[in-house]
């Protein structure tokens, strides 16, 4: 039997070197993706909104409608709702935040009526507001605490967030309040957020 040449014995080497490399590549770029991108590197997939975890689970929300009768707590459920609070007259941050969810859920095309917004006013808004809303927003629901003091108000508040305009927030289409955005969030990243969110969702 003649013996191999001495490329013959390189190809081969080469050949058991490139199969020892694929079975390692995967292993070792994860460990240096993990080494040296630390924090930046997660913080890339991370929420543009803070999660509220656990969620908590919604109770009544005690709201009425611009006639004074009881609004239907079903409201908020079977589809992801952003809750945006405001005083009577919808200030500047108000209409800041109508505007933005509005873009948001436009931009989920086909999955729009998987989206829907509730305005949580303070009280009975005046008639001109109340004209511009049904212009500007016809997706919007909207009603009035009928008690701004009651215990529900509460699930709201926590971890440098609360129910008083400065933040808004998402409700799942279970009832459950998750999360919640700062007036700074860019519209691009609560984009991303609720695509994620509607993209493993069974419900809603």
């Amino acid at each position: 039997m003649s013996k191999p040449d001495a490329s013959q014995v390189r190809r081969s080497r080469v050949q058991l070197i490139l199969i020892f490399a694929l079975f390692l590549l995967p292993p070792v770029s994860a460990w240096v993706a993990w080494k040296y991108l630390g924090e930046r590197g997660v913080s890339a997939t991370t929420n543009a909104g803070s999660l509220i975890s656990p969620a908590r689970p919604l109770s009544s929300l005690g709201l009425m409608g611009a006639d004074g009768a009881p609004m239907d707590d079903g409201v908020t459920g079977g589809r992801w709702t952003y809750v945006i609070f405001a005083p009577s007259d919808c200030d500047e941050r108000c209409q800041q935040q109508l505007y933005i969810t509005r873009q948001v859920r436009l931009a989920m095309s086909k999955d729009i009526p998987r989206v829907q917004r509730l305005l949580v006013l303070g009280q009975v808004p005046q008639s001109e507001l109340t004209g511009q809303l049904t212009s500007d927003h016809a997706d919007l629901h909207w009603g009035v605490r009928s008690d701004p003091s009651a215990t529900q108000w509460r699930e709201f508040s926590g971890d440098g967030f609360a129910a008083d305009g400065a933040h808004f927030f998402l409700v799942d289409p279970l009832g459950n309040l998750m999360m919640h955005y700062s007036l700074d969030v860019p519209a691009k990243g609560m984009i991303r957020d609720l695509q994620k969110l509607l993209k493993i969702s069974q419900v809603g």
